[in-house]
């Protein structure tokens, strides 16, 4: 992975179903290369788990690897979620804005009720923000509900840009979603990394509006 963000020379780097236990993890520090930085949200262990035996794995989990070029700032909404894993911050690059959000739901539930009105209240809470939204999200595309998804997006004016499959099974199982005042260039699916491809895209954004000066004089 870390010589895949060098070779492609990536900017950011969203992963999702990391299997990582904690920030301090070897396994992703080993992801980022010299020049990068990490942010994480590892899911978290339950209380009954056995962490000592030899097969105890940590499913889910997502991380941004960004370029030291890009100040990265990590924001905790004000909700709590249960359907769905996500990791959300402030993204800035020289004097160009951006909120990012990953999501990974996992594909072994099925869609629901509650996964529907939780996403739609994240959305929500991001819709007021003037910064253009960028969503990395894993789903299940040949879930009857999928068009259900389709039409909440739509709702929030979020356009779908992967139409090709990301997964070994043939399915399109990444999203990548951008409001429409965001460019979304170059978008290619590429190699398999484990049993999804990465997905690569050119993110056009436009500089924030110079702030106009009002001067007051005499009439005189």
């Amino acid at each position: 992975m870390s010589r895949c963000i060098t070779d492609e020379r990536l900017d950011i780097l969203v992963i999702t179903e990391t299997w990582h236990e904690r920030s301090d993890s070897v396994e992703l520090k080993r992801v980022v290369p010299p020049g990068y930085m990490r942010t994480d949200a590892a899911r978290p262990i339950p209380s009954d788990a056995r962490c000592d035996t030899a097969d105890f794995q940590n499913h889910g989990g997502l991380a941004f690897v960004y370029s030291q070029a890009v100040e990265f700032q990590q924001k905790q909404l004000d909700l709590t979620v249960t359907t769905f894993e996500y990791l959300c911050g402030f993204a800035t690059v020289e004097d160009k804005h951006f909120l990012l959000l990953g999501v990974y739901r996992p594909g072994s539930q099925a869609l629901s009720a509650a996964f529907f009105d939780e996403l739609s209240t994240v959305l929500e809470l991001l819709a007021v923000y003037s910064c253009p939204v960028v969503v990395f999200s894993t789903s299940t595309s040949t879930d009857p509900r999928a068009i259900r998804l389709a039409d909440l997006l739509l709702s929030f004016d979020c356009i779908q840009h992967v139409n090709e499959s990301t997964h070994t099974a043939g399915y399109i199982l990444d999203l990548v979603l951008n409001t429409a005042t965001t460019g979304i260039q170059d978008l290619r699916v590429g190699d398999m990394l484990s049993d999804h491809a990465l997905v690569c895209f050119t993110l056009q954004l436009n500089k924030p509006a110079q702030a106009a000066e009002y001067v007051t004089r005499r009439a005189w």
